[in-house]
């Protein structure tokens, strides 16, 4: 999507096929989201930029007012993962922006240490996915990931993503070789799907 907000928003609850839940981030309590990332700082901050240290209380609260005021308007949609009946647990995430391509949303996705490898991040990354090509004027979804981050790059031609392109990127981690990787998955036509490990 480019400006402006889409005309319907996404579901605040996504369930997977495991029972783990894709919530809507202010329906998780914030002590929830402060623990999970404060105790995975290590793992996390190889790749996201927002978790290099542990989250402050003032900084998450404010993060979650951004994130509520961006999600009632349309704009974007900030989810955390939790487990089967669980909403006070925290073990990854994910999220749907534009990315200034008309019609396209770009996701997220991120797993705690203790839950990888058990193919959440892969049907997180699949269910956003369709939430965002069920959305209207939707027309595509990207998922952009440093070419360093090996495990990330593995998802999306599980879940029926093409490699568009790699291009320079400034680099937002330690970790991160500054080459974007850019996939896409349009919304028409069949696509086949690889099943999370």
């Amino acid at each position: 999507m480019t400006e402006g907000s889409l005309s319907r928003l996404p579901r605040e609850n996504i369930p997977l096929p495991d029972g783990s839940v894709l919530r809507r981030r202010s329906l998780v309590p914030d002590d929830a989201f402060i623990d999970a990332v404060a105790a995975d700082v290590e793992h996390l901050g190889e790749w996201l930029r927002w978790a290099q240290h542990p989250p402050t209380r003032e900084e998450t609260a404010g993060f979650r007012a951004e994130q509520d005021a961006d999600w009632d308007a349309g704009r974007s949609f900030v989810y955390v993962l939790t487990p089967p009946d669980r909403s006070d647990q925290v073990i990854g995430g994910g999220a749907m922006f534009p990315n200034g391509a008309d019609g396209v949303l770009e996701i997220g996705y991120w797993v705690c240490s203790p839950a990888t490898g058990r193919g959440l991040a892969t049907r997180a990354a699949a269910a956003l996915t369709e939430e965002g090509l069920g959305l209207p004027g939707v027309k595509a979804m990207e998922i952009h990931c440093d070419g360093a981050n090996v495990r990330s790059a593995e998802i999306p031609p599980r879940i029926g993503y093409r490699l568009l392109r790699v291009e320079p990127d400034e680099p937002q981690t330690a970790a991160e070789a500054g080459q974007s990787m850019v996939w896409r998955r349009d919304g028409a036509g069949p696509h086949s799907v690889v099943q999370a490990p």
